[in-house]
């Protein structure tokens, strides 16, 4: 009515069909949205549900909030997820109903989509490198059980801890505490007080790469040495007064790592690659490498799920993607 000052006359049964079709869409994918309605591949399941015309008009108006309640940008109170908040809040509630694994990770999604908004980002190393971004706590299993979307700087309020632990700390806030679950993370996100807080407020073990600059003056090997010593050499520092390890591994450069709960033993043997000989060696692996290499995908799992499943139609409208 405000867009066109017609009436809709939607219904919630015509509601629920139009939701239907577009889930379908994600599942028999096309080019284009009308291919469905065409003669000679026509998707029956679609063109028999709704119209071809009607569900181009039920798309171009979607919408889950009253725009009129908005507060404008700038003011006091102004939400960059209004748009979605009540459908976000829903969808978040759900999420934690679902009984948690006892190893997960957290780590960012994106969200495709290459239109005009305020917090669209750029991650290089992600499949889509542009769109909303998404940090999520998700298992081993690829089940996502909490999600925050990032709605650029100044949005939330940085504690002295940091971004990254402040993220960490919200996403496990509704997991039960003292239950003795493992949570994984890479080196945005690790930090010697993260890992202490954790243990001891939640009662959560953890374990992640971190950066050498956060290992509060921590003297380990130098890479120089361990590139000496040969792929697989290793040394480390137990932190009496935080309880946790950090140790530096060497493969093809070193790594560190830091751990309320494992360090190096025990020592298997994994394959890798060696570009000099060009064939497979074997290389002495710390459990906390093991561990985390084994734990850390939760997230790129639920990636690759949405990604069999993702409606690819393209639209200017951002929360159509959400």
């Amino acid at each position: 009515m405000r867009k066109k000052n017609l009436a809709l006359k939607l219904s919630l049964e015509e509601l629920r069909r139009f939701l239907g079709v577009q889930m379908l869409m994600s599942i028999l994918k096309l080019p284009a949205i009308r291919m469905n309605w065409e003669n000679g591949i026509r998707y029956s399941p679609v063109a028999d549900t709704m119209s071809r015309d009607r569900f181009i008009s039920l798309r171009s108006f979607f919408h889950i909030c009253d725009d009129t309640l908005m507060i404008p940008k700038g003011e006091v109170g102004h939400d960059k997820l209004f748009k979605i908040r009540r459908l976000y809040d829903a969808f978040r509630e759900n999420l934690k109903k679902i009984d948690p694994e006892e190893i997960q990770s957290i780590d960012e999604q994106m969200i495709p989509f290459k239109g005009t908004i305020g917090f669209r980002q750029y991650l290089k190393d992600k499949p889509h490198s542009w769109g909303v971004k998404v940090f999520t706590r998700a298992g081993i299993s690829g089940i996502v059980y909490d999600i925050e979307i990032y709605t650029g700087k100044g949005a939330v309020e940085i504690s002295e801890l940091g971004q990254g632990t402040d993220v960490v700390l919200r996403l496990v806030e509704n997991l039960p505490r003292f239950m003795n679950f493992k949570l994984f993370f890479d080196n945005f996100y690790t930090g010697i007080d993260l890992i202490h807080k954790l243990r001891v407020e939640y009662g959560i073990e953890s374990c992640g790469t971190i950066r050498s600059n956060r290992m509060r003056g921590a003297v380990l090997d130098t890479d120089a040495n361990m590139k000496k010593k040969g792929r697989g050499s290793v040394d480390f520092r137990f932190e009496r007064h935080s309880e946790v390890s950090v140790v530096k591994w060497y493969d093809n450069k070193p790594v560190h790592l830091a751990s309320s709960y494992c360090a190096v033993t025990p020592i298997d043997k994994c394959q890798r690659w060696d570009g000099t000989t060009r064939k497979y060696v074997e290389v002495d692996r710390l459990r906390i490498v093991r561990d985390y290499n084994k734990s850390m995908g939760g997230v790129d799992l639920a990636d690759m799920f949405l990604e069999l499943y993702r409606t690819d139609i393209r639209s200017k409208i951002w929360y159509m993607r959400i």
